[in-house]
């Protein structure tokens, strides 16, 4: 019998407290459906899972055993495999080391000169390649360098890892960790978005699982007290009635058992009125808090340069008016540095998104994916120049130094300037996302700039431009900025960050980009912030009632420590700032964390959205 190995470390996901990881989907779907075949368990057994990141001495003497191993590939584990399965292969030279997944540069002719540790590399989907392996393996075959078998198109015939018992010894073997389940409901994606390589599967049909499978896991997954849950489809939604049914078949779960609480998946990017009928099953069953839709970005010559200009989500006021109509939020995303966009159309974007009452907005920086067609094919057309970030995964620990060192710190190609944006203006577009994602969505600018553009027809772009100018006047807040642009400047050169912006260690470059409002909070300047937008409205000349009103409305919706609203309060207002004469404000999960450090956590990672933000409406 030869002893396997599957290997496919992650980080913890999520606030440190949880000890939760992801449990090991890919390699778990190769073993469930070789397993079906008698002449694989009649000469092959697992012997070692790999889900986390040990001391590479630990994960070594972990596979010893081994006779062959797999290692599935992504960008948050590929150099902690390179250097384990080098050393693996120094241990035991006999062992037969098989790699695949999305962050292979199979197209490198040098790849195994770089890497002679590794036998095979399988390319796109693992299932058939798997049994092809490992049936050579068992017959005395030599192994291709590649292996690569056509799509799965009949998805039926894949067994679940889950409902076969794959994971079974794993989960009893860890009590402790809070797992996080991967539920599959297709594969492929039509969309050509040059920016994504999703399952190395854009540009293809979508392939269905069926629901008997798909039914069945998501009620394991609830009775195993698995709080959340990631999707892996590409659009959630493009399948109406199908996708309606398995969020059905989640509410109920969640009303049965409690689980899950919350959910990750990428929704349909022509199909609105499906999107906010999923959305909003989940937002009433308390599942999700909003529809969310990516934007990526709302200027049209960047939308033609990474081919997204044929989406109708890119319509931001039909899909705005959609929400209203639905009662529903929208969450949305931007990413920074895309080809063809500039500080201007950057600017404007927010002004687009804002506009349309949009709050829950995430910005992140472009990341050049290995095997996206953005890197393969259009870095030269557009000039595209990125540098290596080492500590996009390491939120919840501080081990990137060691890892450095040792080599297996993860790299992410970050972009730092295009044929559009040198590096200063590159920063500019840094400084200002990091403002106004600070300010509005954290909620210390939203009702007041909402009323500016309503009542006075002030646009956000004025607005924001304006206040960004005048808050760089306090000295405090002028320090932060020298510390946001001191911590960015030292992330792109060095690859990872641990400065202070505040006095708050930004630990991983991801945070900075949402650390306005953490900093604010860590230095209890709320009011203070309040005080300088006051003075900067003085321009405007508004209603002392609005002014008035505005400083009411502020600590009641902001979400601040040791202020909690643990009962809800009722507001008296005299102005039209929000179109009513009396608001209720009240905790949006009445969840209070008892440390400021626990508090600044849920603001970076909570898996529930707004979790910073109290619920505010008319009483």
């Amino acid at each position: 019998m030869l002893k396997l190995g599957l290997i496919q470390p992650n980080f913890q996901t999520g606030p440190r407290h949880l000890n939760s990881f992801y449990l090991p989907y890919t390699l778990g779907c190769l073993w469930s459906y070789v397993s079906q075949y008698d002449d694989i368990t009649d000469n092959f057994e697992i012997d070692a899972w790999l889900f986390d990141r040990p001391e590479l001495k630990v994960a070594v003497d972990k596979f010893s055993d081994c006779d062959v191993v797999f290692a599935s590939m992504y960008i948050w584990n590929t150099q902690y495999c390179y250097s384990l399965l080098s050393l693996l292969k120094q241990k035991n030279p006999d062992l037969i080391v098989i790699a695949g997944g999305p962050q292979i540069p199979w197209r490198d002719k040098n790849f195994f000169l770089e890497h002679p540790y590794i036998d095979s590399i399988v390319i796109n989907e693992g299932e058939q390649a798997a049994l092809h392996i490992l049936r050579a393996i068992n017959s005395g075959d030599s192994l291709p360098k590649t292996v690569q078998f056509d799509r799965l198109k009949e998805l039926d015939e894949l067994p679940s890892p889950y409902l076969t018992g794959v994971f079974d010894k794993l989960i009893a073997e860890h009590p402790d960790i809070e797992w996080v389940p991967t539920l599959e409901t297709d594969r492929g994606c039509p969309f050509k978005c040059t920016f994504c390589d999703w399952g190395s599967a854009t540009g293809s049909k979508m392939h269905k699982l069926n629901m008997d499978r798909i039914t069945a896991e998501i009620n394991w997954f609830a009775d195993n007290n698995m709080p959340y849950l990631s999707m892996t489809t590409s659009n959630f939604g493009a399948f109406k009635q199908r996708d309606k049914e398995i969020t059905s078949i989640i509410v109920e779960c969640n009303k049965r058992t409690g689980m899950p609480t919350a959910i990750s998946t990428s929704y349909g990017k022509n199909n609105a009125d499906t999107v906010f009928e999923i959305s909003k099953m989940l937002l009433d069953a308390g599942i999700q808090t909003g529809a969310a839709i990516s934007f990526q970005s709302t200027t049209p010559e960047v939308l033609k340069n990474i081919k997204r200009d044929n989406m109708k989500i890119n319509r931001v006021s039909e899909v705005a008016d959609k929400a209203r109509a639905f009662n529903m939020p929208v969450l949305t995303e931007l990413i920074m540095g895309l080809p063809g966009e500039t500080y201007d159309t950057w600017v404007d974007c927010f002004d687009d998104v804002f506009s349309n009452k949009i709050i829950n907005l995430d910005v992140f920086f472009l990341q050049l994916i290995e095997n996206a067609p953005m890197n393969v094919n259009d870095t030269d057309a557009f000039d595209l120049k990125s540098f290596k970030a080492y500590d996009y995964f390491y939120e919840t620990s501080s081990r990137v130094d060691k890892e450095l060192a040792q080599g297996t710190a993860e790299i992410v190609n970050v972009i730092k300037s295009t044929s559009t944006l040198d590096e200063d203006e590159m920063y500019r577009v840094n400084e200002f996302s990091w403002f106004a994602v600070g300010t509005h969505c954290y909620g210390l600018t939203t009702h007041i700039s909402d009323y500016l553009y309503e009542k006075k027809g002030i646009s956000y772009r004025e607005f924001y431009l304006g206040l960004l100018d005048h808050i760089k006047q306090d000295i405090t807040v002028q320090s932060w900025f020298t510390d946001y642009y001191n911590a960015y400047q030292f992330w792109k050169n060095s690859g990872y960050t641990h400065n202070k912006i505040g006095g708050y260690v930004i630990q991983g470059g991801w945070k900075g980009l949402n650390s306005l409002m953490p900093v604010i909070q860590y230095n209890n300047y709320v009011n203070k912030m309040v005080d300088m937008v006051v003075e900067f409205l003085e321009r405007y000349d508004l209603d002392p009632d609005v002014i008035s009103d505005y400083r009411k409305i502020v600590p009641l919706y902001v979400k601040q420590y040791g202020k909690y609203l643990k009962e809800p309060k009722v507001v008296n207002l005299k102005s039209d700032i929000m179109n009513t004469d009396k608001v209720v404000a009240q905790d949006r999960y009445s969840h209070y964390p008892e440390t400021l450090r626990d508090h600044i956590d849920y603001m970076f990672f909570a898996r529930r959205r707004n979790w910073y933000l109290n619920v505010l409406k008319p009483f």
